[in-house]
Formats: structure tokens, C-alpha cells, sequence
């Protein structure tokens, strides 16, 4: 990375203690794709969807770690897409930082129109496309503070939707066990085998809604991101990666079978993607606990506009990292006194105008469409991860390096899977998601191109990797 990457109006502050990183690393991947596509995901497996949220999540276990090992050994501005511009060269870099970059844009169109599609909860007549606008705007301010404010805001937003999983978690289960007193008896684990079965639609459907999980879990990937910005990255980074991991296991899991044993599979699949449907706020409405089902869907706003927010954080700080490369509008690299990348963070904020007109000019469709094409980048930026680690591992041995603070297990099996396993779910999308095969392939096609034409025009510096 560019030496002047440590001057006073392009340097990051390292401001984000341990446990604001532990958040905001949970924080990315605990929103929309549980809280609303659970309801579209359900319908692909049944009550079987736990199993693939499980296979899911090792997928994105091993890419935790694989980041937690890079990142421990190199805490630089950039995170995983910085050292990938030194392990995988220039194009490398290039290709991981802006995939991801745009895949985190992506995302946070999709968040912020699930955010207004709460809104409909309680305004039916809130237009969708006003709704994201009002989204937008209140992430883009939170995002121009200093990173110390951010982190502090991050915090609270994410530990207000981690306290109602675990409330949800909670009071599902003495439903389920014990029932509501003066209102019904407990429910049981009737509706796990009811409808078709635990697996209607077999080993297929089982695979089928992998694919469509594998958004829940992306975000798992800004724990990288955070290291340039952490007071001491060797520590909290491995630290961040191993307790959001199995916190993500265990609120998605018993958060899906709460939902599974509460209802039939084939009621929330019914409603999936309508205005007011999110899985959590149908339930506590149908168990007939008063004033319940507005309090979830309050949680539910929190944590669409918590995880945009932490979506634009990455966002802006893979671009102040692309900038300093060379890679981007040379202004995206200025920070404010307080270590602010204002400008990186106001490009990035354009992505807001493409969210609101896709929801203008179609809200029906508006969430599932942003929500394929950000899967087909988080698949792209999974298998670039564990590219990465691969030549990074092999240096290390090579050279006699010391062992990084994190060590993923099982290299270099566990990288090999990860990448087929992103190459298959990928060709599986075709079928389920037109739109990631009409958008994602145009988009590769133009993001390896961009590249080209910018390698010609100018010289691009060489990897280095600088911290601060």
C-alpha cells in the first residue's frame, strides 16, 4: 500500500475497542437475510432449513477464520482486500476490494428497503420507495461521524437486536414447552414433522436453500475491515471471529426452529415477501401476546438499519484502502481530524440512489432482486478469501514466518471446499435466482474489464502493506 497512507489527512484512528468490534462483526451478518428472508428460505427446505443454515454456516466458519489468520498478521487499512493485493498481485487486490465493496453496497440497498418495508407494518400507505429514502439518509449521517461515535452506535444498535433474538429465542421456547398461561396450551414440535414432512422436498431442497443462506451469513467478512481501525487488532480481531461465529450458530438455528415450532412451514412461506411478513413478527402476532409483534417489528427496523450501517462502513473503508492503491477517485483517500473517510463514505452513498429508484420503479420485486445480485458478490468475495489464504499460508511456510495469533484448521482441504462449494451454489442460483445469472455474469465481465482499462491508463503502485 502507498506510503502516504500514514499522512495526517489520509490516515484511519484506531478507535474501536474490543468488544465494539466483537458488535460490528456480528452486527454484518445478523439482519435481513434472517429477520425477513428466512420467510422465501423456508420454502425451498421446510423445517429442514435448519440443516442448511447449519451447512451454511461452517461454510462461513472456515472463512471467518481464514480471515481471522490474514488479518492477525497483517491489521492494514483494506483489511482481506489490502492483502490480497499482496498475495494474489495487483488484479487480485483489485478484484476483491471493489467485488466486495460493490457486493456491501448491494447489501445495503437491500437493508434499507427491508427497513422501509417494516415501515409498511405500521404505515400500509408508506410507499416503499419514500420509505428507503428516509433509510438512506439516516445511515449516510451516521456514517459522516467519527468512527469512535460510529463504533458506539453500532454497539447499542447491535446489542438491542442480539437482547430480542435472545428474548424471541426465549419465549418461543416456553410457548413451545410450556404455552401462555390463560391463553394456549404449548405447542410442541408438531409442526417439524406436520406438512409434508421435515424434508418435503428432500436432499434437493435441503441444498437448494444453502444457496439462498448464504446471504444470511455475508457480513461475516467486515471483521477484517475493523482491524485498521481496532486499538489492538492481534487481539480482538481472533477474538471478534470466534464469538460471533458461534453466536450466529446458535441465534440462527434456534431463532429458525422457534419459528418452525410455532407455526406451519407452509403459513410462513404463504406470506414470505409481502409488506408486513418477516417470520418473527407473524409468529408473535399469531400467538396472540398483546403489543408484541409491534416491539419485534421495531427490533426488526433497528437491525436492517444496523446492518446497512455497518455495510457502509465497510464499504467506505474499502474504498479510502482502493484510493490509497491508486484504485479510486484520488479524494475517496482524505480523512477528516477524527479518521472520518467523509469522502469515501459519500461516494459509497450513491449506492442509496440505486436502492430508492429499484424501489420506486418496482417495489414487489425490489428486495429479492437486490438480494440475489448481493449473494452472487458474497460467493465471489468467499472464494477470493480462501484464494488468498491459500497463498498466504504457503508463503508463510515457506519463508518460516511466525505463526499468526489465528490459525484456521484443515488447510488446504478446508480452502478447496469453500471455493467448490461456492462455484456449485452459484450455478445452483441460475435456476433459483434468474437475476444473479442475468446481472451477476454482465457484472463480473465489466468488473475484470474495469481493471484492464485501468492498468493501461495508469501505473499502479506496488503491494505493500502498510499499517498505521
Amino acid at each position: 500500500m502507498s506510503t502516504d497512507s500514514n499522512t495526517p489527512h489520509t490516515a484511519l484512528q484506531r478507535h474501536l475497542s474490543s468488544s465494539q468490534i466483537s458488535m460490528i462483526a456480528l452486527s454484518g451478518a445478523l439482519g435481513t437475510g434472517l429477520f425477513l428472508g428466512a420467510g422465501s428460505t423456508i420454502s425451498y427446505a421446510g423445517p429442514s432449513i435448519i440443516i442448511s443454515y447449519a451447512l451454511a454456516g461452517f461454510l462461513a466458519l472456515a472463512v471467518v477464520w481464514a480471515l481471522a489468520e490474514l488479518v492477525s498478521a497483517h491489521p492494514v487499512p483494506g483489511g482481506h482486500g489490502a492483502i490480497a493485493n499482496k498475495y494474489l498481485g495487483k488484479f487480485g487486490g483489485y478484484i476483491t476490494r471493489w467485488n466486495y465493496t460493490i457486493t456491501l453496497l448491494t447489501a445495503v440497498g437491500a437493508e434499507v428497503t427491508a427497513s422501509a418495508t417494516y415501515l409498511q407494518y405500521w404505515f400500509p400507505n408508506l410507499h416503499l420507495g419514500v420509505g428507503t429514502v428516509l433509510c438512506s439518509l439516516f445511515i449516510i449521517v451516521l456514517n459522516l461521524t467519527s468512527v469512535r461515535f460510529y463504533g458506539s452506535s453500532e454497539y447499542w444498535f447491535s446489542l438491542i437486536k442480539v437482547t430480542a433474538i435472545v428474548v424471541f429465542i426465549l419465549l418461543g421456547l416456553s410457548l413451545i414447552l410450556f404455552g401462555f398461561p390463560g391463553n394456549q396450551p404449548a405447542i410442541g414440535f408438531a409442526n417439524f414433522t406436520s406438512h409434508q414432512g421435515f424434508a418435503p422436498y428432500g436432499i434437493t431442497g435441503i441444498f437448494l436453500a444453502i444457496c439462498m443462506a448464504v446471504f444470511s451469513f455475508g457480513g461475516v467478512e467486515s471483521v477484517s475491515v475493523t482491524a485498521a481501525e481496532s486499538e489492538n487488532p492481534q487481539r480482538d480481531i481472533p477474538r471478534a471471529a470466534k464469538t460471533m461465529i458461534w453466536r450466529l450458530f446458535i441465534f440462527y438455528i434456534a431463532a429458525l426452529a422457534v419459528i418452525i415450532a410455532l407455526q406451519p412451514w407452509t403459513q410462513t412461506v404463504a406470506n414470505a415477501g409481502q409488506a408486513a411478513a418477516s417470520p418473527f413478527v407473524k409468529v408473535l402476532d399469531t400467538v396472540n401476546i398483546p403489543g408484541t409483534g409491534h416491539v419485534m417489528n421495531a427490533v426488526l427496523i433497528i437491525a436492517a438499519l444496523s446492518a446497512a450501517n455497518g455495510c457502509l462502513y465497510a464499504a467506505s473503508r474499502m474504498v479510502h484502502s482502493l484510493s490509497l492503491d491508486g484504485m479510486a477517485p484520488r479524494f475517496a483517500a482524505r480523512t477528516s481530524a477524527s479518521g472520518t473517510p467523509r469522502y469515501a463514505v459519500m461516494l459509497c452513498a450513491l449506492c442509496f440512489f440505486v436502492a430508492s429508484a429499484i424501489a420506486i420503479w418496482n417495489p414487489g420485486n425490489a428486495f429479492m432482486s437486490l438480494y440475489g445480485c448481493a449473494t452472487v458478490g458474497v460467493l465471489v468475495t468467499w472464494a477470493l478469501i480462501m484464494l488468498t489464504h491459500l497463498r498466504f499460508r504457503k508463503i508463510h511456510q515457506q519463508s518460516g514466518l511466525p505463526t499468526p495469533p489465528a490459525r484456521m484448521w484443515g488447510w488446504p482441504v478446508v480452502n478447496i471446499v469453500v471455493i467448490i462449494s461456492t462455484l456449485a451454489i452459484f450455478i445452483a442460483l441460475r435456476t433459483l435466482l434468474p437475476v444473479t445469472w442475468s446481472a451477476g455474469i454482465p457484472y463480473l465481465i465489466l468488473l475484470f474489464a474495469s481493471y484492464a482499462v485501468l492498468a493501461k491508463v495508469k501505473q499502479l503502485p506496488n503491494a505493500e502493506l502498510t499499517t498505521h
